[in-house]
């Protein structure tokens, strides 16, 4: 159960569940951070703050402490602390306003929403602290939002500026969370890699400096993942002590972990700062993404389980049953057509397949990737009698339909862009600088959006459609806005990502039975915001079943095991000729959620037989294949060629 206790005389916040405790305290009118460990009864204030007082020391109101060595909340630049800042904003004069104080708290039930489309997790048994904090001008107002869970050793964090002036200040950095330590004995675990490398996990100690991992790139990844663990040294798989952290959010990102002179370190997660500046304007308050912080004494796996609960139960859509698919991508690459569908529906049926999905081509002008992104009518030739009967079809066989689509990418050949040139991100008087032969539409406007919401409601409604592939296949360049003032060009990629969920958040409420499969060419937008809005992730475009393992591999750190869609695929395999066993290909494609790439009707009699007998194990036991307890049993950042995981049910009676 959640608790959070005020204490005013020591004016100390504890923040608590059965596993977990978080303490802050208002010294000197400054938020720092007591505590950040297993549940405590009481904390005691014993462990004394260190007084690094010295003759460089900006000398301050922070006194007999420094502000270079506290392990603060949220801090700032040029008041005493030179660590990497949490935040940065400045005032009419071009300035930086300074240190922020306690002004007051509040706390609620459950988990307080600062917006209604960013990501937040549900949190029904927990309970929220807000502290308000002031510069001493009075021009910024920024809200520290805690909430802890009820049933897990999770903290949530978010931020909301407010300007408290009649003029407008300029936002340049915007962490969600800051974590202060008074040594650097950890290890900092990453998740970083590229297209059909994705999470290659990485394991190395803080030294003094700085490391950080982040995107510019519109999308979180695959670069690099959202989420990073401190670990202690000792700690593997199965013992000791490790700190994650995770963003719901799925645009440009970083964090800094940082060891500073006197060896202690510093945790900054948010938003990147290199393409971002927010005018801050009067009445108008400005919001960070949620940041998750999970904590566990037990070892990388017991980590891992906290995430994918939290993931599973307080942040995915309500629980849906995931179906075994047949994706068209691999049968017939962009000549997709009707006749070729009807012929797959039997053989795919008498496998067991469940759902049956039509990937790229199927639109009109697209016998490649130059063709027609934006319009989404069906191809005259392929479709001549349009979709509907094909999803009549399917549905008849007791199949499910689904569609692939990629909402966001525009094509300067089709007719949305002849109307709308203004809808494409673009920067004025620059040729456009296209990647697969296409230009990302400019989610920042809302007109667009709404575009975006009628096209895709009239195709699910009409077409019967019970599923859509959301593909994202090219990244950022040239991030302007034509409707934009030049002083707002720097909030475009947050103010994207913003009306993409607002898109995604309308469709789920529309139509709340529709399962959503996430893709980025593979896993470069797998993360806590996307999570939030969708069902499932295509985690890599590379169908190599061994090297996919790895990827997975990398991915579990954080996310369930009920996300992770693996089919089987033809061997040799399209993508590296790797020849792997038929038994092989069958048993991992079981992983997550399952289903099949290659043609059913050109399966041999024996591949036949393994992917029913594949299909009817995991119908068998899908409650345990998406949502059991996985543990790794090698450790995953020392030879990511070897792979192996035991998968239980929650009783630890069936593995």
């Amino acid at each position: 159960m959640a608790n959070i206790e005020y204490d005013p005389e020591r004016q100390l916040f504890h923040l608590h569940n059965d596993t977990f405790s978080y303490v802050i305290q208002v010294i000197r009118g400054y938020l720092v951070k007591r505590y950040c460990g297993p549940a405590l009864d009481h904390f005691s204030g014993t462990a004394k703050l260190e007084d690094f007082s010295h003759a460089f020391n900006i000398q301050n109101d922070a006194a007999p402490y420094s502000l270079t060595t506290l392990p603060l909340e949220y801090s700032t630049l040029m008041g005493g602390d030179y660590r990497t800042p949490a935040y940065a904003v400045r005032n009419g004069h071009g300035q930086l306003i300074g240190n922020l104080k306690f002004d007051h708290y509040q706390i609620l039930a459950g988990n307080e929403s600062f917006n209604g489309t960013l990501p937040t997790a549900r949190t029904p048994h927990g309970q929220t602290l807000i502290i308000t904090m002031h510069d001493e001008t009075q021009t910024l107002a920024v809200r520290l939002k805690y909430t802890i869970v009820g049933d897990l050793p999770v903290l949530l964090k978010q931020v909301e500026y407010r300007n408290l002036t009649d003029t407008t200040l300029t936002i340049t950095h915007a962490a969600s969370l800051q974590l202060d330590f008074d040594d650097h004995a950890y290890d900092l675990i990453t998740l970083t890699g590229a297209h059909l490398n994705e999470a290659k996990v990485t394991r190395q100690p803080l030294t003094p400096g700085k490391k950080s991992i982040g995107s510019n790139y519109g999308a979180s990844g695959p670069q690099g993942v959202p989420a990073t663990i401190l670990a202690a040294p000792a700690t593997n798989e199965f013992a000791g002590e490790a700190l994650g952290v995770t963003l719901l959010w799925s645009g440009n990102f970083n964090y800094t972990a940082q060891v500073d002179q006197f060896d202690n370190s510093r945790l900054v997660m948010g938003l990147n700062p290199e393409l971002f500046a927010w005018q801050l304007k009067p009445g108008k308050p400005f919001v960070t993404p949620e940041a998750a912080v999970a904590y566990t004494n037990d070892g990388l796996n017991d980590l891992s389980r906290i995430f994918h609960r939290f993931f599973a139960d307080h942040v995915m859509p309500l629980p849906r049953k995931n179906l075994i698919e047949y994706n068209t991508w691999e049968t017939t690459y962009f000549d997709v057509s009707e006749a070729k569908i009807l012929a797959e529906i039997p053989k795919a049926e008498e496998l067991g397949v469940e759902l049956l999905v039509i990937d790229d081509g199927w639109f009109k002008n697209r016998p490649n990737d130059a063709g027609q992104l934006g319009d989404w009518v069906p191809d005259p030739v392929k479709f001549p009698h349009g979709l509907r009967p094909v999803a009549d079809a399917i549905h008849a066989r007791g199949l499910a339909f689904g569609l692939w689509v990629e909402p966001e990418m525009i094509s300067e050949n089709s007719e949305l862009y002849a109307t709308h040139p203004d809808w494409a991100m673009q920067y004025v008087g620059q040729k456009p600088l296209r990647s697969r032969n296409q230009l990302i539409l400019d989610l920042s406007q809302r007109i667009v959006q709404d575009h975006l919401i009628t096209v895709l409601t009239n195709l699910v409604r009409d077409n019967h459609i019970d599923y859509l592939k959301w593909d994202y296949n090219r990244h950022f360049s040239q991030p302007g806005s034509p409707v934009l003032p030049p002083d707002q060009q720097g909030e475009v990629g947050y103010r994207y990502t913003r009306g993409l969920y607002r898109v995604l958040k309308t469709l789920r409420d529309t139509f709340p039975k529709l399962l959503i499969e996430n893709c980025s060419s593979g896993g470069g937008r797998l993360d806590g915001g996307m999570i939030a809005y969708t069902d499932q992730t295509w985690t890599s475009d590379f169908t190599d079943p061994v090297y996919r393992m790895k990827i997975m591999n990398g991915f579990s750190l954080f996310f369930p095991l009920k996300i992770f869609v693996s089919h089987f695929t033809a061997s040799p395999n399209l993508q590296d000729a790797r020849l792997t066993p038929l038994h092989t290909r069958a048993l991992l494609s079981l992983v997550g959620i399952t289903g099949i790439e290659c043609p059913p009707s050109q399966l041999s009699p024996a591949e036949t037989a393994a992917v029913k007998a594949s299909f009817a194990f995991y119908k068998a036991n899908r409650k345990e294949l998406q949502n059991g307890l996985l543990f790794r049993l090698r450790p995953s950042h020392v030879n990511q060629d070897e792979v192996c995981w035991l998968i239980t049910n929650a009783a630890k009676t069936k593995a």
